[in-house]
């Protein structure tokens, strides 16, 4: 075998992965992510976790691993992560979950686990800044892959008339800790005539709050309520319920707090 064809068999690995995951979507759908609910999402965590630490430990012989911890490997995770974001902040509704995006994720966070395990600490002791800054996305990103299966979202047809029942994607009923009715709902138009605005005017219990398409009204920290559509008996909401999103903030806070202490490092270092 050359090494050319060496070089190039991984990628070939990776687009027959990306290949059939696409094949998955198209065929099955949405993965069963409820069979990894808590708490075997958090057992397949701990599983994944040993099983990359067991191959960074065999490094030197894996061809697996050492291609993970190349450069190629790390610009890919991180091309991969941008359009992830990007694509799934351009969405009007919360996104869901597929086989690529679920595939994607596990593929950067594993190359981050090893370039962690790799890079924590040389010789001089723990690289303080460096840890901080990716333990950080390495944390936003772990919430984002395993709490996919414990988040809920719920749809419900909201009217004049006090309602609390909601509909999960199953089609079971939910009953809200709150009622939702709907006193107004307005659609602007563009000079051109197009439908450029939506807003429904929600009461939730005895507040009143106006709810946009983008523009979610927040129940409480992890509850989210989005406009999804109209209809002549009212408006559709859909609440997301995301149980890990206090962990996903307190990732990317500690990620800024890194980038703000590797920038003061640096402007110190300017300034001597």
């Amino acid at each position: 075998m050359t090494a050319g064809t060496k070089n190039f068999t991984p990628r070939m690995v990776l687009a027959t992965i990306a290949a059939l995951l696409f094949g998955a979507q198209w065929l099955f759908g949405e993965p069963p992510l409820w069979l990894f609910a808590a708490p075997m999402n958090l057992l397949a965590g701990v599983l994944w976790l040993a099983v990359i630490y067991e191959g960074y430990r065999r490094r030197t012989t894996s061809k697996a691993v050492q291609y993970l911890l190349s450069a190629e490997a790390t610009y890919m995770a991180l091309a991969i992560v941008a359009i992830v974001a990007v694509v799934l902040g351009l969405q009007s509704e919360p996104a869901s979950t597929s086989w690529p995006v679920v595939g994607a994720l596990l593929f950067a966070q594993t190359v981050l686990s090893l370039v962690i395990l790799r890079g924590w600490r040389n010789e001089r002791g723990v690289r303080w800044r460096f840890l901080i800054i990716h333990f950080g996305l390495w944390l936003a990103l772990m919430s984002a892959l395993l709490g996919a299966s414990d988040k809920q979202v719920l749809r419900v047809q909201v009217g004049s008339e006090p309602t609390r029942e909601a509909l999960n994607e199953q089609g079971e009923k939910h009953f809200l800790d709150y009622e939702l009715r709907l006193e107004n709902f307005v659609m602007e138009h563009s000079e051109s005539g197009a439908p450029e605005r939506f807003c429904a005017t929600v009461a939730v219990d005895d507040k009143v709050v106006d709810i946009e398409v983008n523009s979610p009204y927040t129940v409480n920290f992890g509850e989210d309520i989005y406009l999804v559509s109209y209809t002549a008996e009212g408006c559709v909401l859909q609440i997301v319920r995301d149980p890990w999103q206090v962990v996903t903030t307190i990732g990317i806070a500690i990620l800024l707090l890194g980038a703000f202490v590797l920038f003061m490092k640096g402007f110190q270092n300017r300034e001597r």
